[in-house]
């Protein structure tokens, strides 16, 4: 006993010194990634690489295996293409600014979710969706899920999932448990299509940061009237489908209160690319690096707002107490997705060279695809590796990486990107190895694979077959 006493505050003060080292090291590659979007600075891409290994290094014993093997491939491929000629060192460093950028997309947003995990904002709307009369509650609520999923990312399966539990209350009475049971399958598939919305056009998903990282021709700002387009689309089409699935109810006993309470969620959901936009106008850079810059600036603001009523004194020292208790432990739990962000867009960045451009081009020419055909090609292969459990970040990068170097290819960027998001958007909701369906069976009481075949199925299905359908009509 007295042994565990003596060790256990030593072990503490180990964890929490590596946690901090492991978030300086995140902080240093962002602000490498920052940098180089101001400046050609060449050493600053070494120095980001040197900071991502030290910090897998420092989250080694709580990576998960599977991860692990990525933060051994990525390096050891590189050596081994570097060493033997087949890439220089400028590929390398073209590796290291990718990875580099995908660790602050990840540690940029990390504060933006910090900031809405506490806010009584999320919780308040929240409550206003689940309660809902039956006639608008489907579109309301995936509208809703699809702001709170821009904010919370996953999160906001959690936080809708859990009142949507709560809503529907046990009952002894077989119709009131049918009754139950609709109500709650209706309000889980719309909150699982809200977030599927997600990697149509938000600048806070993975889907548009490697879809703009893979098509430099494309920016956000060409690329989100589309997007959007198609976002309002896709809840609009599951709200047709869930109408014609379901008997229109006799009552409407619910009152969900005032719709007002969204108004100012969805002013901060557009306040980030707003401010972003004026930013990128002042500066000249990007709209999306000029995003991720802006979204800590406003996670901190909100954790700000949320200690109103309180003197300025007081709310600087609970601000600067979980900057600095919440936000290591934040930064270091996504030490997973760090890994597979940026050893994924290395990994892609690196084998780009070694594509053949003119074999490629001469292989369409003689297998005679339309541009329609290969973009249908590629979508089923996302798909078909989604359901496989190949993580859709290595199959985007590659994909994207090989259709660059492609001359000629006579495929707009907006259908290139459009198609990628569509399919990211489908199979999000469909595959049962994917993290969202996993998370959000949990509050179904179904499998992820019925949940996504049954539940959700003939919505992907007629989704994918609306798409096919419009590029052989376009292309």
């Amino acid at each position: 006993m007295n042994t565990i006493a003596l060790t256990h505050p030593t072990t503490t003060s180990r964890v929490l010194v590596s946690r901090n080292l492991a978030t300086l090291c995140l902080l240093v590659v962002s602000a490498c990634a920052i940098a180089r979007e101001l400046s050609a600075t060449s050493w600053l891409s070494p120095l980001a690489g040197i900071a991502l290994l030290v910090f897998v290094a420092l989250q080694w014993p709580r990576i998960s295996l599977t991860y692990r093997i990525f933060a051994i491939l990525a390096p050891g491929l590189a050596a081994g293409l570097w060493l033997s000629g087949m890439i220089e060192g400028k590929a390398l460093a073209a590796g290291a600014d990718r990875a580099a950028f995908f660790t602050f997309f990840l540690t940029s947003l990390a504060v933006l979710r910090e900031s809405a995990r506490s806010s009584s904002l999320v919780r308040r709307c929240g409550k206003v969706l689940v309660n809902q009369p039956p006639g608008r509650r489907y579109f309301l609520m995936a509208f809703g899920s699809h702001l709170f999923s821009v904010m919370l990312n996953i999160g906001a399966l959690n936080v809708l999932g859990t009142m949507i539990r709560r809503a529907i209350r046990p009952s002894s009475d077989p119709e009131a448990q049918r009754i139950g049971a609709i109500r709650s399958r209706r309000m889980l598939t719309a909150t699982l299509r809200g977030f599927c919305g997600v990697p149509l056009w938000a600048p806070t998903s993975v889907t548009m940061l490697l879809v703009l990282s893979g098509i430099p021709d494309l920016s956000w700002e060409q690329y989100a009237p589309l997007g959007l387009l198609w976002t309002l689309l896709f809840i609009l089409w599951g709200a047709v489908l869930d109408r014609f699935s379901y008997p229109k109810p006799k009552s409407h006993r619910v009152s969900g209160g005032g719709l007002g309470q969204l108004i100012p969620l969805v002013v901060l959901v557009a306040l980030i690319p707003g401010l972003a936009y004026v930013l990128a106008r002042i500066t000249g850079l990007q709209l999306f690096s000029t995003l991720l810059m802006c979204a800590p600036v406003i996670g901190v603001i909100w954790i700000w707002v949320q200690y109103r009523g309180l003197s300025t004194n007081v709310k600087s020292g609970l601000l600067l107490r979980r900057m600095r208790r919440s936000f290591p432990e934040t930064f270091t739990n996504q030490r997973n997705e760090v890994v597979l962000f940026t050893s994924s867009g290395f990994i892609g960045v690196i084998l780009i060279p070694l594509i053949d451009p003119e074999a490629a081009s001469a292989f369409l020419v003689r297998a005679d695809i339309s541009n329609a055909t290969l973009m249908v090609c590629i979508s089923l292969i996302m798909l078909t590796f989604s359901f496989i459990g190949i993580n859709a970040i290595i199959t985007v990068t590659l994909m994207l990486g090989a259709l660059q170097q492609i001359p000629d290819l006579g495929i707009p960027p907006l259908v290139q990107a459009s198609v990628i998001a569509i399919t990211w958007a489908v199979f999000a909701g469909a595959s049962p190895f994917t993290a969202s369906l996993r998370f959000i069976s949990n509050f179904s009481g179904v499998s992820p694979l019925r949940f996504g075949i049954e539940w959700n199925g003939w919505f992907s299905a007629s989704v994918l077959a609306i798409m096919y359908i419009t590029l052989y009509a376009m292309l």
